[in-house]
């Protein structure tokens, strides 16, 4: 993942964790006004988050600043590594990597795994601090450490990858597994899809295409888009399991569904070949021009 997308990933795992409160929002946000007020941080923290994206009442940058202000002053590591999103994005307040940076450090040193994951995507990417892979490293090891998925994905990458550490297939694959079993929608998929294509290519674990499909599966079921696409791949051309090109079509249509290139490329393949669909060169071109785009 990329580093320069961590903020719009914390907003969109927001989204996602607090969508359940929609039938409540207006007694969820008094209810925890009510718990802030007596100085429970873990309240003031939902508070923010409440207004920094309008759940239960008008969105308000300032508001959700000054809740989880008040939050991390409280000792609150949620509270401090949301504050250090908004200095990172400039949301509500001039942009400062530096304030950011010593929001995120208090948020890790709280325990908040988010806080280390985005502490680490700064020193991985030198934003606001010096750029140091190994202080990077650190701070992702811990974040997955505390069960944060990111910082699981993230260190699993730099083994798999060997970006700036020794390439070691056996320690990317431990991390993946680790991230994927935390199950999380929007987050685990990509440490599934991975360790699918650890098992596919052999890398770091015995080839075996049927623990790879297992994976792409999860990966699929968990909304990440590269995941369904392996997952049509395997079904066309007969790999851990039995060749079948509906179910290969319907695999790459809700990839490209989930704006996954690769999966409207191959969508656009069955049709130009008349593969598990009807041939169409109109529908082939179309999901050519959306895989190229």
């Amino acid at each position: 993942m990329s580093k320069s997308v961590t903020v719009a990933v914390f907003l969109i795992v927001l989204g996602s964790l607090f969508n359940a409160y929609s039938a409540e929002d207006v007694f969820k946000v008094n209810e925890n006004q009510k718990a802030c007020d007596l100085n429970d941080g873990k309240a003031c923290a939902k508070l923010g988050i409440f207004y920094d994206l309008g759940i239960g009442v008008k969105q308000d940058f300032l508001k959700a600043h000054e809740y989880n202000q008040k939050a991390c002053n409280l000792n609150d590591g949620l509270g401090c590594s949301n504050l250090g999103t908004f200095y990172e994005s400039g949301r509500g307040v001039k942009r400062d990597l530096l304030k950011a940076q010593e929001y995120y450090q208090k948020a890790c040193d709280l325990n908040d795994g988010a806080g280390c994951s985005y502490l680490g995507d700064l020193y991985y990417s030198g934003r606001g601090v010096k750029q140091d892979f190994f202080k990077a490293n650190e701070y992702y090891k811990k974040g997955c450490d505390l069960n944060d998925v990111l910082s699981c994905e993230q260190i699993g990458n730099m083994y798999y990858y060997g970006n700036r550490v020794k390439q070691d297939y056996f320690k990317a694959k431990d991390y993946y597994q680790k991230g994927c079993d935390l199950n999380e929608v929007l987050l685990s998929g990509p440490s599934c899809e991975l360790l699918g294509e650890l098992y596919y290519y052999g890398n770091g674990a015995k080839q075996d295409y049927f623990k790879a499909k297992d994976y792409y599966q999860k990966a699929c079921d968990l909304n990440f888009g590269r995941g369904c696409a392996n997952l049509g791949f395997l079904y066309e051309n007969g790999q851990g399991v039995r060749q079948d090109y509906f179910k290969a079509k319907d695999y790459y249509q809700k990839g490209c569904d989930l704006n996954n290139g690769g999966g409207c490329t191959n969508l656009g393949i069955l049709y130009e070949n008349g593969r598990g669909v009807r041939q169409d060169y109109f529908k082939a071109k179309d999901y050519y021009q959306k895989g190229c785009d």
